[in-house]
């Protein structure tokens, strides 16, 4: 049976054991409540992780460009992003989900013959390294522009600075 069949049938296992493992990298007192990934209102990071997970496995199995998986990537990276993830840590789901696909196929197809397959998943954990820092970026360039507004705010409250006033604009 070609691989492209094989992972076709076994889809939804690789998705469910990819987002369990991933979930486990959770606290876990978090982890049962995000296991619940069926609402997308009351648990919307379960959820989006979830269809984020499915989304990249479909892509995998149908081998499609590495530009179509900018999109559920940046998903579960925007999530991790904003948490207290290492780097690391916050892109490492995607080594689970090549664990996933690796405890399937062994069952069924020998180890050498999915070393290429495997191999393509590897490429997907850059990509999710630079989309994390372009995140992490965002948030420490928010954090800064946050820090200066609130000390701007209390320096001119207590009259230490004040706004100089442009000479350009004429006065009758």
């Amino acid at each position: 049976m070609p691989i492209k069949d094989l992972l076709s049938k076994k889809r939804k296992a690789i998705v469910n054991k990819s987002f369990e493992l991933t979930i486990a990298t959770y606290p876990e007192e978090s982890q049962g409540f995000l296991k619940d990934s069926s609402r997308q209102f009351t648990n919307p990071i379960g959820y989006n992780l979830y269809q984020s997970i499915e989304q990249i496995v479909e892509k995998i199995i149908n081998e499609e460009p590495i530009e179509s998986f900018l999109s559920p990537l940046e998903e579960i990276i925007k999530i991790r992003a904003v948490q207290d993830f290492t780097p690391s840590q916050a892109v490492g789901f995607i080594f689970l989900i090549k664990k996933a696909f690796q405890d399937e196929l062994e069952k069924e197809i020998e180890p050498f013959q999915i070393l290429d397959f495997l191999s393509r998943i590897d490429s997907l954990s850059l990509i999710a390294f630079d989309i994390f820092m372009k995140y992490r970026e965002k948030i420490y360039d928010l954090k800064s522009k946050e820090l200066i507004d609130r000390t701007w705010w209390i320096l001119k409250k207590w009259n230490i600075v004040s706004e100089i006033p442009d000479k350009t604009v004429q006065t009758k």
